[in-house]
């Protein structure tokens, strides 16, 4: 049987068509719930445990809350309504978006938000609000979904064949599966206007204009990172998740406000919402301006920068990953 290919990626499920992006993930995990009754079932009575889930009802994906914007997946049956909201990557939705759920919700006999995400169940638990509006908030991460989807046992051929392409393309999405996906190159920034960021600081192209940029290679990074921290004032300050990149040789073009000149080819970043360090992370006694990988979990959970980057190079060695 030959390989199957779209645009160079390889597809090994029917799931694969769709893509890799946050809708492609929540289309897919929709079709599995609503295609496989028993998956369905498994998921609710995991989240609503000693609560009688009732008969299914309802299945909707984007759904349109006038003035709310659109739910990712709602469930439904006689007894319960769910809302899951479905992230890539170590993202977590913000308080005042989930509360926006809250009012759909609450007109059911019991309610409840269900947050899924790759974040470690410990790491969501100390940044999602237990309820929002009286509402339950719950989580689980990607690999407990697809951990239930593998522990169902369905009747049905096809209904087994389903979740199992369904489990595999969860899988091949997991960051986590790789060991080196899931770090975060960090550098320092600065908190003057430099010659190449006039008019703004190294530290307001970030924080204002979402936006990061260095050359390729030449001690930075040759491929573009999936995460990117930055650290000034002595510690860690945020995370930002890569949401896309291109090259320029330019600044002027792809940031008007700079100065026109030519550069040598570098990377331009656009960054996602900030995750920010639940308590304080000190550099650590790192040079001036070295920029470190790190694991994003140990990141967040280190005193210091030092520390996670050294604990990540242990966890790579023994997983066989060490960064050269």
């Amino acid at each position: 049987m030959l390989d199957l290919t779209l645009y160079g990626r390889p597809v090994r499920t029917v799931f694969d068509l769709l893509g890799k992006k946050e809708n492609d993930l929540t289309y897919s995990l929709g079709w599995g719930l609503g295609q496989s009754d028993t998956f369905v079932q498994r998921l609710l009575r995991e989240v609503f445990a000693d609560k009688q889930a009732g008969e299914l009802q309802a299945l909707r994906l984007q759904e349109f809350l006038p003035g709310s914007g659109f739910t990712d997946i709602e469930i439904e049956t006689n007894k319960v309504a769910l809302v899951l909201e479905a992230k890539v990557g170590w993202s977590l939705p913000e308080k005042a978006q989930l509360e926006r759920y809250a009012p759909r919700l609450k007109s059911a006999e019991i309610g409840q938000i269900l947050v899924v995400s790759e974040c470690t169940p410990e790491f969501a638990a100390a940044r999602l609000p237990q309820a929002v509006a009286g509402v339950p908030v719950a989580y689980r991460s990607w690999k407990q979904i697809v951990r239930l989807a593998e522990a169902c046992a369905p009747p049905g051929h096809a209904e087994k064949r389903m979740l199992r392409e369904l489990t595999t393309y969860l899988r091949g999405l997991m960051t986590m599966q790789n060991h080196t996906s899931n770090l975060v190159y960090v550098v320092a920034l600065g908190a003057q206007v430099q010659p190449w960021s006039a008019p703004f600081t190294p530290i307001e192209i970030v924080v204002k204009k979402d936006r990061y940029f260095c050359p390729i290679g030449n001690g930075y990074p040759k491929e573009p990172p999936n995460y990117l921290g930055f650290r000034w004032g002595g510690q860690l300050q945020q995370i930002r998740h890569v949401d896309a990149y291109e090259v320029f040789t330019d600044p002027h073009e792809v940031i008007p406000e700079l100065a026109s000149r030519q550069v040598d080819r570098h990377y331009l970043y656009t960054l996602g919402p900030p995750m920010v360090p639940p308590k304080t992370v000190k550099t650590g006694n790192l040079y001036r301006a070295q920029r470190i990988e790190a694991a994003i979990d140990l990141l967040l959970t280190c005193d210091t920068i030092r520390d996670a980057r050294d604990k990540t190079q242990e966890r790579l060695t023994v997983a066989g990953d060490a960064l050269a």
